[in-house]
């Protein structure tokens, strides 16, 4: 484009010049001509040798403040979220591959800490370098967040790490899922794809041990918050191991799991009591297609508690059938809506209450939880209300989630919202939450 308009201002000029331009002038013309255009020439080398920079980086800085609406006896703070945050982001481009951070240093005003997390160091790229067959496989190796599953913020074949302490705090929804380190290969075929993890050594969830909020244990009758740890010796150092098969068939993706590891919380207990984890076989699998005007899921998983094949061992968890059911669909402009039915049912329940030590305060044989959520967006997206409410009819408590999220610009964005537990008895698994309702509030600027 811009040689033509060249070319049409040097012919608009030689019109508009006086006729009698002598022999000379005109070769000056001429030369000077193709000394304009060898000047552009330059410029368009210029402009395609200009590489853009294999490096990127970005970030934010953060401020959030929670607040305890009730008193817990167990804990002595009000205090349930006092973080000031920063978080690095950088990537490099290699040739056919990357290699990518995401760092986290902040203050942890509940604990008084200074706290320092890797949620991202890792290589990604593909194995052509392997030949033709290994084209078909890409690999992500290092620190990274990985999850998989269909429910919303409901886990039945998803066994990577989580951060429920994050969560019940009101800190962003990426930091309930915590990171490990693991090696993920993927592979795709035309008649099924497969995700392999393996992570070399187990990394538990981040539960609740008291540090924030207090629990109900059975031994005494009442919540507590020691801030348990569990012993090393009670912590396994064996290898994980996750599968995912996966492939769409029409309009529906089916997809098959596989887990070989350990609970993820410390359900289990030592012959002294204290708390360790059990090892545990997971087998699932999972469909998702739309149905009508929005999306429908069912999950299935089988928690094999290897530790307890027949249920008479009190001091482990014993196998569960988990079950997901799953409707997403758009109500009005805007306005989202999901529901899903979750159940869990104990197997060999009768031979886990003749043997419990309290069996008072086992879980019933069968476990419904009902959610349900609804997402409005406004002010040309920048505002965003999300309400999700956990409500289990067997156990006759629930937790309500509220979020807003205002981000006029890009620089920066406000959240703000509320975590309310409820429910009669003291020891059912939301219920014993209820000290830790709070609200809390929180600024991000991203650089």
């Amino acid at each position: 484009m811009r040689r033509s308009l060249l070319s049409l201002a040097i012919v608009a000029a030689l019109i508009a010049a006086p006729v009698l331009y002598s022999a000379e002038s005109t070769a000056q013309e001429a030369q000077t001509s193709s000394d304009e255009w060898d000047a552009w020439d330059e410029f368009d080398e210029f402009e395609e040798s200009e590489e853009v920079s294999p490096f990127t980086w970005a970030g934010f800085g953060e401020i959030a403040v929670g607040q305890r609406l009730n008193s817990d006896p167990a804990v002595n703070t009000d205090k349930t979220l006092r973080d000031l945050r920063v978080q690095l982001q950088a990537d490099y481009t290699l040739e056919a591959s990357t290699l990518s951070f995401r760092g986290d240093l902040y203050y942890d005003g509940v604990l008084d800490s200074v706290e320092v997390q890797i949620r991202e160091a890792a290589w990604q790229g593909n194995l052509a370098f392997l030949g033709d067959w290994g084209s078909k496989f890409d690999a992500k190796i290092g620190q990274q967040v990985l999850t998989w599953g269909t429910g919303d913020y409901v886990f039945l074949n998803d066994m990577f790490p989580k951060d429920y302490q994050s969560f019940f705090a009101g800190r962003d929804d990426e930091y309930l899922k915590a990171p490990s380190l693991s090696a993920k290969l993927s592979g795709y075929f035309d008649w099924v794809n497969v995700d392999l993890v393996v992570t070399p050594r187990f990394e538990p969830d981040n539960g609740i041990t008291g540090e924030y909020f207090s629990f109900f244990n059975p031994q005494f009758g009442m919540n507590v918050a020691p801030a348990f740890e569990v012993l090393d010796s009670n912590e396994p150092d064996d290898a994980e191991w996750a599968l995912r098969m996966y492939k769409t068939v029409g309009q529906t993706e089916f997809a098959f799991y596989g887990y070989h590891g350990y609970n993820k919380t410390p359900m289990a207990a030592d012959e002294q009591g204290l708390p360790s984890y059990s090892r545990l076989n997971v087998w699932g699998a999972s469909a998702v297609k739309p149905l009508g005007p929005g999306l429908a899921k069912v999950e299935y998983a089988y928690h094999d508690a290897m530790e307890d094949s027949d249920g008479t061992n009190p001091l482990v968890p014993n196998s569960q059938h988990r079950f997901l059911l799953g409707y997403e669909q758009e109500l009005i402009a805007n306005l989202t809506g999901t529901v899903q039915w979750y159940a869990e049912h104990i197997v060999d329940h009768d031979a886990l209450m003749a043997n419990a030590y309290w069996p008072q305060y086992e879980q019933e044989e069968s476990r419904h939880v009902v959610t349900t959520q609804l997402m409005y967006r406004a002010l040309r997206q920048t505002l965003t209300l999300n309400w999700f409410n956990f409500y289990s009819p067997t156990d006759g408590d629930g937790y309500m989630k509220f979020r807003a999220t205002y981000s006029p610009v890009d620089e920066w964005q406000i959240n703000g919202g509320a975590n309310l537990f409820y429910g009669d008895e003291p020891h059912t698994f939301y219920s014993q939450f209820k000290d830790a309702s709070n609200v809390y509030a929180s600024f991000r600027y991203f650089y």
